[in-house]
């Protein structure tokens, strides 16, 4: 007869879950813990918030002032990457105080370094059609636009 082993298998965080800890731990903490393992449950918490669902939107806020170079950069296209999704959920968690990594003038800069140019193209066209459904979308929509503007044109090999 065989007999069966249960292994507990880790299940990534909730959204609940992460809300409870930044607020006992604090952010920095949590992050440093999310990018253990092989960061497997930071990019988790990244898929999840570039789906735009306000409580992991609310995530990304809560985790935005913890953030460090990296982990700020990375929470700033997953936030960007929401758009098309959630434009007002994303547009309620930028500051216009042009505070790191939450401001539109990072979120809406098209902060992007591993996107070909069929899928920046969608982006683009999604996310303009999203915004300009939105109340208050008008600096977004022109940082976009600002930042197209000024490019040397879509490298593919950056």
């Amino acid at each position: 007869m065989l007999s069966s082993w249960a292994y507990a298998v880790p299940q990534p965080p909730s959204s609940a879950q992460l809300v409870t800890q930044i607020q006992k731990n604090g952010a920095k903490s949590v992050i440093a813990k999310l990018y253990t393992d092989d960061e497997k449950e930071w990019l988790y918490v990244l898929e999840k918030i570039e789906k735009g669902n306000d409580d992991w939107l609310k995530i990304a806020s809560l985790l935005a002032p913890g953030s460090d170079a990296d982990s700020a950069e990375s929470l700033a296209t997953a936030v960007a990457m929401a758009i098309p999704h959630n434009p007002s959920g994303v547009l309620a968690i930028l500051n216009h105080e042009n505070i790191l990594p939450l401001s539109t003038d990072v979120v809406c800069a098209l902060p992007f370094y591993s996107i070909t140019r069929p899928q920046f193209n969608q982006y683009i066209v999604d996310s303009i059609q999203a915004l300009y459904k939105v109340a208050a979308s008008k600096s977004c929509i022109d940082t976009m636009v600002n930042t197209l503007g000024r490019s040397n044109g879509f490298k593919e090999d950056n």
